[in-house]
């Protein structure tokens, strides 16, 4: 059997790479449905200026993308009661585009469904997407998804880009499963 040396996530790496970028939000950490909307209010108010469209996009990317790491996310932070899922959030204004980016854990036996799941959106066209989120939606396959995908579909179809996608191993559980969209301005 052949033994491969994986590359292990480096956060503080990936963290400086993203920080030379002017971020519209960063966030790392316990999610609630109480902090999404606490975000999409910071976010309303930043994109206010911008052209409807674009604002109304980046906004509705955001949340599907953030509810997934909401709905998805193996890491839990367990305070009291509560176990709240958590993740990271980003959304990055670049010259030409806003750039929304989302991180999670995923178990890595999950890993190839997840990354078919999202070569199977970017091979599609816009009919062919929405087609698509109609046989997910009518037919969930997983007992553990809420959504079936769906949020990945609608951020591919919303945004007129394909879904770009990281997945880096962390021990030999767990690997952190990122997604980037861009919005063109």
């Amino acid at each position: 059997m052949e033994n491969k040396a994986r590359k292990e996530f480096n956060f503080f790496e990936y963290h400086s790479q993203i920080s030379h970028d002017s971020i519209l939000l960063s966030y790392k950490g316990p999610l609630t449905d109480v902090l999404l909307s606490e975000f999409s209010r910071d976010i309303r108010e930043k994109l206010q200026d911008e052209e409807s469209k674009v604002g109304k996009k980046v906004f509705a990317i955001f949340m599907e993308l953030a509810q997934n790491v909401l709905f998805y996310s193996k890491e839990k932070n367990q305070f009291g009661s509560n176990r709240d899922k958590v993740g990271t959030l980003v959304i990055v204004n670049e010259e030409h585009t806003y750039r929304v980016i989302t991180g999670n854990l995923v178990f890595v036996k999950d890993v190839s469904f997840l990354q078919e799941k999202c070569d199977i959106i970017n091979s599609l066209d816009r009919d062919a997407l929405r087609d698509y989120k109609r046989e997910l939606r009518n037919n969930p396959n997983n007992e553990e998804s809420k959504g079936a995908g769906i949020g990945l579909v609608q951020a591919a179809l919303t945004s007129d880009n394909p879904l770009e996608v990281e997945m880096r191993p962390i021990g030999d559980e767990f690997a952190f499963f990122v997604v980037s969209v861009s919005v063109n301005k």
